[in-house]
């Protein structure tokens, strides 16, 4: 019985190392083919598309709704990189357990996960978040205006092998209780490195860029 079932695993092997190319291969067809045809004849971009349903449908002043909102869009409508509900609650766990006085993330993307990490902090903490896309910047921004997150969560524009040695000159920043990775991976270990010298005793996170909201 072991034997088949081993036997049967290998057999699967293949298979699975095929869904799994396939699976990359689809997620690229629609970001760099279809994707782009459709930002076209839409006339704008699907990250601005994310940001409109939520401020047409989503609760003003009310995170977990801004969340719910763009959860349901991505599932629904139109694959994102965010995080998602079910990773997310093990970013809620990481800050509901560590309650960091200062979060920085690097990568913010559409602001789900400044959103979802920013309704956990306590008082008079506050999550830095580098996004080197202005376009990005800028949706993640108003995400948080119209979450009511603005005063805990400052955004800022660049790339974050610029910005981490500014972060105490610059950002008043002497000790980062959590860091979030979630841009791209081949960065994680060079930002890892830069961040040790400005600061001390992050705990990091690191998340999954591309990812999926399930």
């Amino acid at each position: 019985m072991l034997l088949a079932a081993f036997s049967l695993g290998l057999a699967l092997l293949p298979l699975l190392f095929f869904l799994r190319r396939w699976g990359w291969l689809l997620i690229g067809w629609n970001e760099f083919i279809l994707q782009p045809i459709h930002n076209l004849l839409m006339g704008d971009s699907k990250e601005q598309r994310i940001l409109r349903h939520v401020l047409q449908h989503a609760v003003a002043g009310d995170p977990q709704s801004v969340l719910e909102t763009i959860d349901a869009y991505c599932s629904q409508k139109e694959w994102a990189m965010i995080v998602g509900n079910k990773k997310g609650q093990f970013l809620d766990a990481v800050v509901q357990e560590q309650q960091p006085s200062v979060l920085l993330e690097l990568g913010a993307y559409c602001g789900y996960s400044a959103v979802r990490m920013a309704r956990l902090l306590p008082p008079g903490a506050r999550l830095l978040t580098i996004e080197i896309n202005p376009d990005y910047a800028a949706i993640t921004q108003q995400m948080l205006d119209f979450a009511g997150l603005q005063d805990r969560v400052t955004v800022v524009l660049g790339a974050s092998q610029d910005i981490i040695p500014q972060l105490k000159k610059k950002y008043d920043v002497d000790t980062l209780d959590v860091v979030f990775l979630d841009h791209w991976k081949d960065r994680y270990l060079p930002d890892t490195l830069l961040l040790e010298k400005p600061v001390s005793g992050p705990t990091h996170t690191q998340g999954e860029h591309p990812d999926s909201t399930s």
